[in-house]
């Protein structure tokens, strides 16, 4: 079992799918994105700041409605496959005959397991839907003034509704200190790893994951259990470096817990 569980968001949270398919439309029409199966699954600090970004928005007059959320492996690695098709193309327009519209996506995408979709800390939300009492050029600007107190940040370096990712916010919270250490794509993985989908399943991976949540410096997440995880192990644990080996080889689940309870640097 992964470290960490996925919960469903709060039923307040809409999705920007019509219950009879589609999109937009009357709120009342939508489908609440925790219908949405895996879709509508966040870790739960997430969760909690989705819900409290709703909130702000509808107290600014806004409508939130989420594209995406939590985005399977399986899913993600799909759509890498059409954007490694597109790019392998020669990146060819869409519309032109060069473009396959079924197996080419015209839209970078994270390898499978690093993106903070696949975490559950990442939203898509529908910018045409905002419906602030506001300009068109400035929905995105409210939306920031919303969710960045809360702890949610943008992809992207400023407001512009044009920017590509202009629609993506993620929820770091307590994978923080590994984004600010470690950049974006491992605070993605170690998130990954931490509720069970990316690439690299093996116990050494989550173990690197939880340390590096812990504030421990193992490195980038390999999978590969060497020096320096084995010494924050040692450390995290409290444990002789002579006992590692054996709890590598034993791959016991309860040293999760352990390192969960760790606080989160």
């Amino acid at each position: 079992m992964p470290p960490v569980a996925l919960v469903p968001v709060d039923l307040a949270i809409a999705s920007s799918y019509q219950k009879s398919g589609g999109t937009g439309g009357p709120r009342a029409t939508l489908t609440p994105l925790a219908k949405l199966g895996k879709a509508g699954i966040a870790v739960p600090e997430m969760a909690g700041a989705l819900l409290a970004l709703h909130h702000a928005v509808e107290a600014k007059g806004g409508d939130l409605r989420i594209t995406e959320c939590h985005r399977d492996i399986a899913v993600q690695k799909a759509a890498r496959a059409k954007y490694d098709a597109w790019v392998k193309a020669g990146k060819p327009k869409p519309g032109t005959p060069a473009f396959n519209a079924a197996t080419m996506k015209a839209a970078y995408v994270a390898a499978p397991g690093r993106s903070g979709h696949n975490a559950g800390r990442s939203i898509d939300v529908h910018l045409g839907e905002l419906k602030f009492n506001a300009p068109a050029d400035k929905q995105l600007d409210i939306l920031w003034e919303c969710a960045i107190p809360l702890g949610w940040t943008a992809i992207i370096k400023a407001p512009d509704e044009a920017a590509s990712e202009a629609w993506h916010f993620d929820y770091w919270g307590e994978l923080k200190g590994v984004l600010s250490r470690l950049g974006y794509e491992q605070a993605a993985l170690c998130g990954a790893i931490l509720v069970g989908h990316g690439d690299l399943v093996t116990y050494a991976a989550v173990l690197q994951a939880l340390l590096s949540r812990a504030g421990y410096n193992v490195g980038n997440i390999d999978g590969l259990a060497g020096a320096k995880t084995n010494q924050a192990l040692t450390s995290a644990l409290g444990v002789d470096i002579a006992r590692v080996p054996s709890i590598l080889a034993q791959q016991d689940e309860a040293v999760y817990a352990q390192l969960l309870a760790l606080p989160a640097k």
